[in-house]
This record gives C-alpha cells, sequence and structure tokens, in this order.
C-alpha cells in the first residue's frame, strides 16, 4: 500500500483520472454474484454440465451449441434467450450496500466497468433510473459498446461490456468480444490519407479537439487504476488494448513515447502476489500493485476496496 501512495502522489494532476471497475466489488455487497454459479444455475435446466476448468466465454459458447445440438428448432435466438436469462438472475439479486462503489467512483472524472449493472449509477446517484437516461442508452444497434455510456451528475459510466437493459449488448461469448475487438482496433488504428496516414488514436493524442469516440481512448490518455476485475486472457479486447498502447510506446512509432503520458495501475486483491500477471503487465507498461489480504473473505476485500479509495 506505501508504494501505491507513492505512485498516487507522483500522477500528473492535469491528468484526467479513469477507473475500471470489475464484478469483485459487487461480490462484497449482501448478495454475492458469481459468474460460475449463474452459468451452472442456466445449464442445469438444460441438462448441461460445465467445466470449470474452460475460460468463461468458450463455457458460454459451449453451452449455447449444447443446447443447439439437441434442439428441434435451433435458431440464433438462442443467444439473445441466455443473456436475458443471466439478466434476470442479475436484476433479482439485492444491493444494499453502494458504500464501496461510491468510495471509489466518486474520486475519478469517469468510470469504465465490465459490469452489466447500474450499481454504480445507483451509488453516485440515488435517484437513478435507467428510463430517464439519454435514448443512446436503449439503442439496439449499439451492440458492441464501443461507446455505450450513461451521464450521472457531472460523470461519464462506460458499460464496456454492455448493460441489463439491452441484452444483446452483453459481452459473453468469443463471437462478441471478437466483434468488439475488431471494432475498436479499426477505429484505433486506422489511418486516413488526409490525416497524414497515422493511426486514428495518434492523431487523437496530437490534437486534442480531435474527435474519437469510444472509451478505449482513455487508455491512451487517461490516469487508469483498474479495481476488481480478474483480467483473465479471455478478455481480449482489453488485452489487445494493453498490448498495443505497449506497442507504440516502446517502439516509439509515430513519437508516441511522449504522446502517451498516463499511467495505469492494476490492484490485485488476493492473498499471494500474482508473479504471472505482475510479469505480463510490468512488460505491456502497466503497474502491478499487490494488495495483500489474510483470508479469501469479503471483509477483507471490502476494506481494501476502501484503501484505495482513499488514497485515490
Amino acid at each position: 500500500m506505501s508504494a501505491f501512495l507513492s505512485l498516487v502522489k507522483k500522477e500528473e494532476n492535469t491528468v484526467k483520472k479513469c477507473l475500471l471497475l470489475g464484478n469483485g466489488i459487487n461480490r462484497c455487497c449482501v448478495s454475492n454474484i458469481s459468474w460460475e454459479d449463474i452459468l451452472k444455475e442456466i445449464a442445469k435446466n438444460y441438462n448441461i454440465d460445465l467445466n470449470n476448468d474452460v475460460s468463461f466465454p468458450l463455457q458460454f459458447e459451449i453451452m449455447a451449441n449444447r443446447i443447439l445440438s439437441h434442439s428441434k428448432y435451433p435458431s440464433d435466438r438462442l443467444y439473445t434467450e441466455l443473456k436475458e436469462q443471466i439478466i434476470s438472475k442479475l436484476l433479482t439479486a439485492e444491493f444494499s450496500d453502494f458504500s464501496p462503489h461510491y468510495a471509489l467512483t466518486s474520486k475519478v472524472d469517469s468510470i469504465l466497468t465490465t459490469n452489466y449493472d447500474f450499481l454504480i449509477e445507483k451509488s453516485l446517484d440515488s435517484a437513478f433510473s435507467i428510463i430517464n437516461t439519454p435514448k443512446k442508452v436503449n439503442e439496439s444497434s449499439n451492440k458492441y459498446n464501443i461507446n455505450n455510456v450513461v451521464k450521472v451528475l457531472d460523470k461519464n459510466v462506460y458499460h464496456i461490456h454492455g448493460n441489463v437493459h439491452q441484452a444483446q449488448s452483453i459481452c459473453l461469448g468469443y463471437e462478441h468480444y471478437a466483434g468488439t475487438l475488431q471494432r475498436l482496433r479499426t477505429l484505433i488504428t486506422t489511418k486516413k490519407e488526409k490525416n497524414g496516414n497515422i493511426p486514428e488514436i495518434i492523431c487523437y493524442l496530437k490534437k486534442p479537439e480531435y474527435e474519437l469516440k469510444t472509451w478505449a481512448a482513455k487508455f491512451f490518455t487517461d490516469n487508469i487504476h483498474i479495481v476488481g476485475l480478474g483480467l483473465t486472457q479471455s478478455e481480449i479486447d482489453l488485452w489487445w488494448l494493453i498490448t498495443y498502447r505497449a506497442f507504440l510506446y516502446y517502439s516509439n512509432r509515430f513519437d508516441a513515447r511522449n504522446l502517451i503520458c498516463n499511467t495505469i495501475v492494476y490492484h490485485d486483491i488476493s492473498e499471494k502476489f500474482d508473479e504471472d500477471m505482475r510479469y505480463a503487465l510490468e512488460n505491456c507498461n502497466i503497474i502491478y500493485c499487490h494488495h495483500k489480504i489474510t483470508q479469501n473473505d469479503d471483509r477483507c476485500y471490502y476494506e481494501e476496496y476502501q484503501k484505495i479509495a482513499d488514497a485515490l
């Protein structure tokens, strides 16, 4: 924690601060949500067994394929139906404590989240209702969440993997992850002759007035703190952003080292230091910060989230 405090003090005050928040924080609340349990329960309805050693996106694809293989009238509508079942379970979960969410989100300028629910928004504004948000959130055409933003008070919240009020936006299987990555890569790396054949992200970094409508740009501009996110290698959209940013920085293509001035910190709350994660992240120009807990208990996680928030 002392190293983290020193790091925060060194962060450039003129650079905006962003939080990338995962499902770990939700599991500290009253209703402990486990994706594994949700998938198992749905699979059980179809008499299907799941393998916990298989990645989450692949489990979802396998479950869909096995259901389709035994269906009399197979249809790709099944993907949406499965997502709707997951959403129904999320909506019935009860959360009475939003304090960990508020403690973290109130300290930053904007929030990226892989969570589908609106707990972040409700923690910032108890009167929040999806019905009162801009129409963009409910557009069915925004399947891949390239700029799926909700404005709450003075903050933008980006649901980068979808939200519960738009079933087809929920990112679960590899088809969806790959589609998201494809669109992000096009937006970030496309070179236009009128701009001197340099990637769009470089144009954006060189000219503040240049418009690049995607949350992904924050990986190159904002000081990001990644909290409550396992960041497994199945998160191919996030890992591509991480590795592409590192490539530009280390190769110094387009004078990138003078343009990419932000800091990204990954916060790992666990009993054991993850050397593999540290190795992967620090070789991609990201700081690995370990917050040691004495036991795998919700209260221990809760306390560490609060400590991180206090230091931001």
